[in-house]
């Protein structure tokens, strides 16, 4: 394995373990085999390979919520494409998931980049099929924010390790069931 490779997983167990802040140059590069120095062949600063970690998830994260919702119709479908796109991100790469998930209060300013972020995009298809009668009416927002966060709470929870090594797919069901009912209470 090359040093990139294996300097980006040294600072995502890191990151995961002591938080961006606390991590240093000197920690990734011991914990990765390399100089310091190689660090800063691939990256400018510590905090650029922390965003670029960060939207590498986002972005493939955006990508599969825009796939599988597109790939179905009918908004219960499309409930079970959002958890599927969050729970195959989670179980392709776990550790680089719950830095993003973890970290996404340090990376606020960098989350929404051209209005394909998932929250901008789980509020579209929200929108989308009130606009066509499948949900009754309502703020997209607030029902995005609901519906995420039925599947990020479980995530969190299963970083937290609270819920065993189960990946996070094996909840697939129920939080597609929770996802649903969120969308339809009023």
């Amino acid at each position: 394995m090359s040093a990139k490779p294996r300097i980006e997983r040294a600072a995502l167990e890191a990151f995961v373990v002591e938080g961006v802040d606390a991590t240093t140059t000197k920690t990734i590069a011991a914990r990765a085999g390399v100089s310091e120095g190689a660090i800063y062949r691939h990256w400018k600063s510590k905090d650029a390979l922390a965003v670029g970690l960060f939207m590498d998830c986002h972005r493939r994260l955006a990508t599969l919520i825009e796939d599988e919702a597109a790939a179905v119709e009918g908004i219960k479908a499309k409930a079970a494409a959002l958890v599927r796109a969050y729970c195959a991100v989670a179980d392709e790469d776990w550790l680089l998931f719950s830095f993003h998930l973890l970290q996404l209060h340090h990376f606020l300013p960098y989350y929404q980049e051209d209005g394909r972020d998932p929250v901008t995009l789980v509020e579209n298809v929200i929108k989308r099929a009130m606009i066509e009668a499948q949900l009754p009416p309502g703020d997209p927002r607030v029902l995005a924010a609901m519906a995420i966060g039925v599947i990020t709470q479980t995530a969190q929870n299963k970083a937290y390790g609270r819920l065993g090594d189960d990946a996070l797919s094996a909840h697939a069901p129920l939080m597609t069931a929770a996802v649903q009912a969120v969308l339809f209470a009023r």
